[in-house]
């Protein structure tokens, strides 16, 4: 006997993505999800003419690589201030000493070249771990200031809409493109799930789904129009 967990998930999927853009309405739901987009798009662009700009004009940079100086020559593990100070070969193994996340002591080993030294006149290796580190700092510190003063602008845009909202003639057209908005955005979430599974080819879990795909015209139609997949093949 068949078994349609998954059809019966997707169309769920879909039908909670309508009835959430029906209650919230187009105007609502496509501004926070445009404004979303918006707000990544220009912190991304803004983002580095900003750090830079702070890491050349301020001393914002040098209070922040003082600090990291002070703090790793004030610790208590001498590996880490060994490491730190001498700049000798074991440098990769200096930056694992530090305790940082895998993200941030690869991102440090693959910077921890000639090419960046002779680029950013370091001559030491502590020159280069306060340097990078202040800079990482102020560039992360940039991206979030600027994503949340957008996310503000885009707080009051949508209660600015809210207002629009309230007008009789604009609510019922507002609720059903909000249910036709809803079902994209749950429809972009299936297309994505159904990229995972592809993660699992030859697996219990993959033959289970692709089982169900083939069992279900619906699920099928879905997973051969997924024009996400033109972003992988």
């Amino acid at each position: 006997m068949k078994d349609y967990y998954l059809l019966t998930a997707v169309i769920g999927i879909l039908i909670f993505g309508a009835f959430k853009g029906y209650r919230k309405g187009f105007l609502r739901l496509a501004v926070w999800f445009a404004g979303l987009i918006a707000v990544l798009f220009i912190v991304t662009k803004l983002s580095p003419y900003v750090s830079s700009f702070l890491i050349d004009n301020t001393s914002i940079y040098d209070n922040i690589r003082g600090k990291i100086v002070t703090a790793y020559e004030d610790s208590n593990t001498d590996a880490v201030t060994e490491g730190y100070r001498s700049g000798d070969k074991n440098e990769n193994d200096a930056i694992d000493s530090f305790g940082f996340p895998a993200l941030i002591s690869d991102y440090l080993k693959s910077n921890n070249t000639s090419e960046i030294y002779e680029k950013l006149a370091f001559s030491l290796f502590e020159e280069y771990i306060s340097g990078y580190l202040a800079a990482l700092s102020i560039k992360a510190g940039t991206f979030v200031g600027l994503f949340v003063l957008l996310a503000i602008v885009e707080f009051i845009i949508i209660l600015a809409i809210r207002i629009l909202e309230k007008i009789p003639v604009l609510r019922t057209f507002n609720r059903l493109l909000g249910m036709a908005t809803g079902i994209t955005l749950s429809l972009v979430f299936i297309w994505v799930f159904f990229l995972g599974v592809m993660m699992f080819f030859g697996q219990s879990f993959g033959n289970w789904v692709f089982a169900q795909v083939g069992a279900s015209r619906f699920l099928t139609l879905l997973f051969n129009n997924n024009i996400l997949f033109e972003l992988i093949k």
